[in-house]
């Protein structure tokens, strides 16, 4: 056993390590990923630098702006590179918070070295840099600085210093919600110390949301030239009314106080002091606030021009969140035109959108609390069909709360659900202190998106955008790109006319099809663009799907090979991996078709992150740890090494699943057969291949190929070789049959279907029969596109004659009819255990039909199992094999 417990409750998240693929109370897969379809390859510098490979429309906002300055013949310095990856990766402004607060700790501790820190510093290790959500990184910097300067010119040992440390400390008592000003100090103080102390005071005001005392403060401190602290002074009053701004609620005054603000940092631009950039990035963030419309112009302007940007990274964020917002307006005003239109049924009383949405702001607003009741069932399980939920005044009583939820229910509450519910309102009332608290107000002010709309699927039209954003041709090449709108290639191909650009170009080619207006001569102006243009890829990808819908094949495959063999390995990997898919459907014979069936994958997809093989192991290896592991850490890591032996490899290749899908239905078993033995295949696919023909060739019942595959399966799987040698030395049927079905159950990665090619789980043994993602499933025959669950089609390659696709097509029916491999497996070890009880694998063979079975473990339909064939293989175990150790373990795993 790996680890100490195998607990479902105790072990999520954890046997991941048993084996790559499962997790340990549902099924997680280490997906490959061949084509990123919403954003570039990683690393994001190789896109930043302007390999930019297959532009799509199903790129994000961010992506599509870097792409059209490339595609316009512009570039980025090196410095706005890293500011775009910065933009791209979602880094917030201040996202270097957390090392500045740790070198203002550092400074203090090193100074009063022998005093233990304040609660203050120790309890913000838990919540991290948010914990002080009201202070910029800048005010540790300021801190810190401050300090050193004051212990070089005074030293450590001076009171002074001490007494501005106290003052310092009660400064960020206020960044957490405390209120903490420092005293006032009096003429005997040193004038530094009684400057430096203004400034503390009037910084714990800000802090403590006094803005008013704040500003005044500030005023003052501005208005003393003699002060160091004159210019932040000056410049601070424009930040408090910013600040105060931000946390009005009343729309009149907020307006009042930026303009305010507007006024005040303009001047210290015009002035051209140390604090000028500053004063413009507020000044920016309050046209981002005030003046939306004439912010989106301003910021399309600089993004396309170029080389006047002040902060590209926020001005990137800003504006594509500004484009958010405004398509956000759009979709809720047809959102709720469209729900004010619907009817209600009769006897309907449910809220409507609307209503429900301003429950929930209530409640946000901390007016509201929600209280939800779940009665249970007979067995002791949530009823959650039946649930009920209230949503009162925070000061409600608890007996009345309890008194209404009766009603709904129609009957009494019993003491067990009354002591429940009084819980429930307790952890209403604390969620709520959070909701209504200052840090949750400036939370909400430092995200300050407006993007979203839960508008049940509604898309932007192109018709619906404000005529003002399509004055910018950043603006518009953006939205006209993104949009799937029909009228979206007629106003690209008209702005190609209009520009002759190469980005309005390869918008018009990416959205023509066959049939457009003008498609050709569209195609022969594209085909006169250069391999060394950043469009080029884009252009030879959409130029080769269209001409081969115009039945233009040889053509299309001289385009094709133009890229591949001029700069394909230079190109992002889902760039190549695109133009492979489309050499597949040129294909002309088996080995065209493998070739460009084998893709290499971008980037790997677990846990939430999309990593390399070689990231996501070294990552696996730093999880091992003492406590959890009962076997040392050098065999851990040997362990591991060798479950990711098969992909590691730097010219790894898979089949994507829509390749899969292809093999599965249109290739016949002999056909497969011969692609497994294809001299330019990879080892790893080779592998895949020889290990499902040779399933196959046992669930179809084709002996003599069963027999023929073996010897090269037993060359690429050897870890089977014993049980495989055996199989070619058996004599009969039945027993060649009865060993195919051990050798099937000794190894969870078998399968007659190619879409598994991923990692297989290793033996039964080390995965130490938990089972949850072995073997196969029933293929779908529906999968979802745009949120729609549609009939999947599945186009079989052109080479493949008539008589080998219908061989293909009942062989996969046969297949498909088996259904789930779990209870297909666990029914033919029943039948075995009945025909043949003295067979000495027999209880080894129902310990995993009953293991794979399990209803906790999740299966091809969800937490469903077979639980009939569970139950069976559990009793003949028990009732005819009570001495074999199979018994006992059985028993041993059912008490842990």
């Amino acid at each position: 056993m790996i680890r100490r417990s195998v607990s479902c409750l105790l072990a999520i998240g954890l046997l991941f390590h048993s084996y790559i693929s499962a997790k340990a109370c549902g099924p997680s897969y280490l997906q490959p990923i061949f084509v990123f379809e919403g954003s570039p390859d990683l690393p994001l510098q190789e896109f930043a630098a302007g390999k930019i490979g297959i532009v799509r429309p199903t790129f994000g906002r961010k992506t599509l702006l870097i792409a059209y300055r490339y595609l316009n013949g512009g570039s980025f310095a090196a410095e706005e590179q890293t500011a775009l990856v910065e933009a791209l990766e979602g880094q917030a402004p201040e996202n270097e918070g957390e090392s500045a607060l740790k070198a203002w700790i550092s400074a203090r501790k090193e100074y009063l070295h022998e005093e233990d820190l304040p609660e203050l510093y120790t309890e913000r290790r838990h919540h991290g840099y948010d914990f002080f959500p009201n202070c910029a990184k800048n005010a540790f910097e300021v801190a810190t600085t401050t300090l050193k300067d004051r212990l070089s010119s005074y030293g450590a040992s001076d009171p002074n210093v001490r007494e501005w440390m106290r003052g310092q400390d009660q400064v960020f008592q206020n960044c957490s919600g405390a209120t903490e000003i420092p005293r006032e100090l009096g003429p005997e103080a040193p004038l530094w110390l009684r400057q430096d102390r203004d400034y503390q005071i009037a910084a714990s005001l800000l802090y403590s949301l006094q803005f008013d005392q704040a500003r005044a403060r500030f005023e003052r401190i501005a208005a003393d030239n003699e002060s160091n602290w004159s210019a932040t002074g000056e410049y601070l009053v424009g930040r408090t009314l910013v600040r105060q701004a931000s946390l009005t609620e009343d729309e009149k005054r907020k307006r009042e106080l930026y303009v305010d603000a507007e006024r005040h940092l303009q001047k210290l631009i015009d002035k051209g002091d140390s604090f000028g950039d500053a004063s413009r990035k507020l000044m920016a963030l309050i046209k981002y606030r005030m003046h939306p419309e004439e912010r989106v112009q301003e910021l399309a302007d600089h993004l396309t021009i170029g080389g006047i940007s002040q902060d590209l990274r926020q001005e990137v964020i800003d504006y594509v969140w500004l484009l958010d917002k405004f398509e956000a307006q759009i979709l809720k005003e047809e959102h709720q035109r469209k729900e004010a239109l619907k009817e209600k049924k009769p006897g309907e009383t449910s809220e409507s959108p609307l209503q429900k949405n301003n429950t929930y702001e209530a409640v946000q607003r901390g007016e509201l609390i929600s209280i939800w009741f779940s009665p249970k069932l007979a067995d002791g399980t949530s009823d959650y069909q039946n649930d009920v939920s209230l949503q009162v005044k925070y000061d409600t009583p608890a007996s009345e709360i309890i008194k209404l939820l009766e009603e709904k229910l129609n009957r009494n509450l019993t003491p067990e659900e009354s002591s429940a519910i009084k819980e429930q309102i307790k952890w209403s009332l604390e969620s709520r202190k959070w909701l209504v608290s200052q840090n949750r107000k400036l939370d909400g002010v430092a995200r300050d998106y407006e993007g979203f709309c839960n508008c049940d699927d509604l898309k932007l039209q192109l018709a619906d955008v404000p005529p003002f954003l399509l004055t910018k041709d950043l603006t518009d090449w953006i939205l006209t790109f993104q949009n799937e709108s029909p009228d979206t290639y007629t106003r690209a191909l008209s702005r190609w006319r209009e520009t002759e650009s190469q980005a309005w170009l390869l918008a018009a080619l990416t959205k023509a099809d066959s049939t457009s207006p003008e498609v050709i001569r569209l195609m022969r102006a594209a085909e006169r663009i250069g391999f060394d243009s950043p469009a080029f890829p884009t252009i030879v990808f959409q130029l080769v799907r269209l001409k081969m819908a115009l039945g233009k094949t040889v053509e299309a495959q001289q385009l094709l090979d133009s890229i591949v063999t001029r700069q394909f390995d230079d190109l992002p990997v889902s760039a190549q991996n695109q133009f492979r898919a489309q050499g597949m459907q040129l294909a002309k014979n088996l080995s065209q078709f493998l070739k460009s069936a084998a893709r290499k994958p971008a980037a790997f997809y677990d846990e939430g992150l999309y990593r390399t093989i070689s990231e996501m192991l070294e990552s696996r290896k730093a999880e091992w740890s003492e406590e959890e592991f009962d076997e040392s850490k050098d065999e851990y890591e040997r362990r591991l090494e060798r479950q990711y032996q098969s992909l590691v490899s730097q010219d790894l290749r898979l089949f994507d699943d829509r390749t899969a899908d292809v093999l599965d239905r249109h290739f016949s078993l002999q056909m497969l057969n011969q692609a497994a033995h294809d001299p330019n295949l990879s080892s790893y696919l080779r592998r895949r291949l020889m290990m499902v023909v040779w399933v196959r060739a046992i669930l179809l019942k084709n002996d003599e190929l069963a027999i023929e595959s073996t010897p090269g399966v037993i060359k690429v799987a050897p870890e089977m070789s014993s049980l495989l040698t055996q199989y070619l030395q058996t004599q009969g049927p039945a027993a060649r049959e009865h060993l195919a079905l051990y050798i099937l159950l000794k190894f969870p990665g078998l399968s007659p279907f190619i879409a598994g090619s991923l990692p297989e789980p290793p033996t039964a043994e080390d995965s130490n029969y938990y089972l949850e993602t072995a073997w196969w499933c029933k293929p779908n025959e529906t999968e979802y596109r745009s949120g729609n669950e549609i009939a999947k089609i599945v186009p079989a390659p052109r080479f493949l004659e008539p008589s080998q696709l219908e061989t293909a097509r009942r062989e996969y029916e046969t297949l498909s009819a088996i259904g789930d491999a779990k209870s297909y497996l666990g029914k033919r070890v029943l039948q075995w255990a009945k025909s043949d009880p003295n067979d000495p694998r027999i209880p080894e063979a129902l310990f995993i039909a009953a293991q794979a079975t399990q209803s906790y473990k999740y299966g091809c339909n969800g937490w469903e199992n077979d639980q009939e064939t569970e139950q069976e293989a559990i009793r003949i175990l028990s009732e005819q094999y009570p001495q074999s150790q199979w018994t006992a373990k059985l028993e041993k795993q059912e008490d842990q």
